[in-house]
């Protein structure tokens, strides 16, 4: 078991410190304030309040409202292009921004042109959740290129001195220039290709696939599965399975948010499943939805450090913060509360979609909020009241999960707290030796 367990370890460390995931991952978490920007913009400007759409049609203001989304979550592959290079190329201690900018410019080549009116223009579905898996592709290939050719010294050297950021721009201009030229050789090759472009290629041949494969319920079952059996045995499990969680998901909610801005109704949005689903389902409270767990533990556990645990750990529960109840139980390594611990998120997940499937609950919009906003107020923001009100019918789910495990663990610490206090309180003084001596 422990050269298996050891096996695991190497591989979730390999996996978490991959620095092409880490990229991604961290890229596409980037974008977060973009997200946020663009996902209030298109709250105020589709807020189904008669009084608050009279007045913002009042002012005229409500166009800028729906310009501001098209210009943050409309192009979000042009966003992540950028910091998807430019992640990786500080992952490989190499000049950040220009990695970034040959990245951009990677993704705008590999977009397919279009005409309108006579105008020849970049196709704008294909800077949105439609040429996202181009943006990451681009941002990984084309800054690791930038990369790998100033780690072989083919750049202008400058004489002595010369100022450095003058040094450092030229010694960029060989790697940026035959990036650049690559790509444009590669977008001129695909135009020959039935795809027309690079951009359609990937998006019919990968990012089609991987979405119909991660909408299935089943697929995100898998995922936080995985997840919680790392976190069981003492690995970061969210920050293993985050840059996949992240690239599969978070297109869909770029999908719901383009459709919803396009005046579809909330139960006609194209996915059930996305990153915000994610975030508001998989684990309420935390990894293992130990919210419930802590609900438990203050309603019915009399053991005093138990308790203390759960008091500790209640405020920063309402936060997602739940580290001081995983590791202050604990949870890692606990084969009593290891069902539970494992179940609990994948039960939520189960009982979210089916209440979302049943159109009992209307679908996400795809509005991000911010890790860390306090649960029920997440959910509130990302669905409206009926989202906050599923979350409060998954915590009391997990809270029957969680019953019979923890007075199970509460009676065994009982017993040792009790245990602890008659040694306290009766300690030994003396003994009888074999000799029958006192001692």
């Amino acid at each position: 078991m422990d050269k298996y367990m050891d096996k695991v370890l190497v591989f979730a460390d390999k996996i978490s410190n991959n620095r092409y995931l880490k990229a991604i991952s961290n890229g596409l978490m980037a974008t977060l304030p973009i997200n946020i920007i663009g996902s209030i913009a298109l709250l105020l400007a589709v807020l189904p309040i008669q009084g608050w759409t009279d007045f913002i049609n009042s002012i005229n203001i409500g166009g800028y409202f729906s310009v501001g989304y098209s210009m943050t979550v409309g192009v979000i592959s042009v966003y992540a292009s950028f910091l998807v290079g430019h992640r990786l190329a500080t992952e490989f201690k190499q000049s950040a921004v220009p990695a970034g900018i040959v990245s951009l410019f990677a993704f705008l080549m590999m977009t397919p042109m279009v005409t309108l009116e006579e105008t020849t223009t970049l196709d704008m579905s294909k800077l949105g959740a439609q040429g996202l898996f181009t943006a990451m592709i681009c941002g990984l290939v084309f800054a690791r290129l930038y990369c790998f050719i100033l780690e072989k010294n083919i750049a202008i050297k400058m004489p002595a001195g010369v100022p450095q950021f003058v040094t450092d721009t030229f010694a960029g201009l060989i790697p940026a220039i035959i990036s650049g030229f690559t790509a444009i050789v590669i977008s001129w090759a695909f135009s020959f290709t039935s795809y027309g472009s690079f951009s359609d290629f990937i998006y019919q041949i990968l990012a089609m696939p991987l979405q119909s494969l991660s909408s299935s319920v089943g697929s995100l079952l898998f995922i936080v599965l995985i997840q919680m059996v790392l976190w069981f045995f003492g690995i970061h499990g969210s920050l293993v399975v985050g840059s996949f969680v992240t690239a599969l998901y978070l297109p869909m909610d770029v999908e719901n948010m383009d459709a919803l801005a396009s005046g579809v109704a909330r139960s006609e949005l194209p996915n059930i499943l996305s990153k915000s689903f994610y975030d508001l389902f998989a684990g309420i409270g935390g990894a293992g939805g130990t919210l419930s767990l802590i609900i438990v533990i203050l309603l019915l556990a009399k053991s005093k450090q138990s308790r203390t645990v759960a008091n500790l750990s209640a405020v920063p529960g309402l936060f997602t913060i739940n580290e001081p109840v995983i590791f202050g139980l604990p949870l890692i390594l606990n084969p009593i509360m290891a069902i539970p611990f494992i179940l609990t998120p994948l039960v939520q997940v189960l009982v979210a979609y089916l209440a979302i499937w049943s159109g009992i609950v209307p679908r996400l919009s795809g509005v991000q909020v911010p890790f860390g906003t306090p649960i029920f107020l997440n959910g509130f923001l990302a669905g409206g009241w009926q989202v906050a009100v599923l979350q409060v019918v998954c915590v009391l789910a997990g809270c029957l999960l969680y019953i019979p495990f923890v007075k199970i663990l509460d009676k065994g610490k009982l017993k040792t707290e009790a245990e602890a206090a008659q040694a306290e309180g009766h300690p030994q003084t003396e003994s009888i030796d074999a000799t029958g001596e006192t001692v």
